[in-house]
């Protein structure tokens, strides 16, 4: 399993009222953790999808003038398909916030590609860790919120959502790319982050 198993809804600030009812991510879960479980407990595909090197990305929808929690969540399982136009895959879980936002064709959601800097990021979007509140601030875009910590995004359309196994496949044109300066890479591994380069 990837992050993407871990569905959230990442509240802006992040914070634990320390009272039982939320992982330390400030984030409600909608799904288990897939690494709850010790690795003689998991079944032969799902250790052998442990050996990918997965990307890790952080989803965004809605509006930030509407206040918190913010609609996101953190996302591994990803493809990039350049064409004219270009498009983006990605599987996120049905029993997700998200999921009920991009559920539609012509929804519209940000997704940020995140580097080595970024793991506390991904943390708080997978509800382990909070992530402090000047990493959270965010702008509006025609397309959803805009993490200001984050300059890599991609500004996408959905344009087809389909049961996909467990998971729903969420296809959308890609109508904006923006690249911040390159970095070292963070990706998903055997449950962990890990830095690239």
């Amino acid at each position: 399993m990837s992050p993407d198993s871990n569905e959230v809804v990442g509240k802006e600030g992040g914070g634990n009222d320390g009272g039982g009812s939320e992982p330390p991510g400030g984030a409600s879960l909608r799904y288990g953790n897939p690494w709850e479980d010790s690795p003689s407990a998991r079944g032969p595909l799902r250790r052998l999808r442990g050996h990918l090197v997965l990307p890790v990305t952080i989803w965004l929808a809605g509006n930030v003038d509407e206040g918190p929690p913010l609609t996101g969540l953190t996302v591994s399982s990803v493809l990039i398909s350049p064409g004219e136009p270009p498009f983006l895959a990605g599987l996120v879980t049905p029993a997700s916030e998200l999921a009920d936002m991009l559920g539609h064709s012509s929804d519209r959601f940000v997704v940020h590609l995140l580097n080595a800097g970024h793991r506390r990021l991904a943390q708080h979007f997978a509800g382990d860790l909070a992530a402090p509140s000047e990493l959270l601030v965010t702008s509006n875009s025609l397309h959803g919120p805009l993490l200001a910590a984050v300059g890599d995004r991609l500004l996408c359309r959905t344009t087809s959502v389909k049961a996909f196994g467990w998971s729903l496949l969420i296809e959308a044109e890609i109508e904006g790319a923006q690249v911040a300066q390159a970095g070292k890479g963070l990706a998903f591994y055997h449950g962990a982050f890990h830095v690239l380069g």
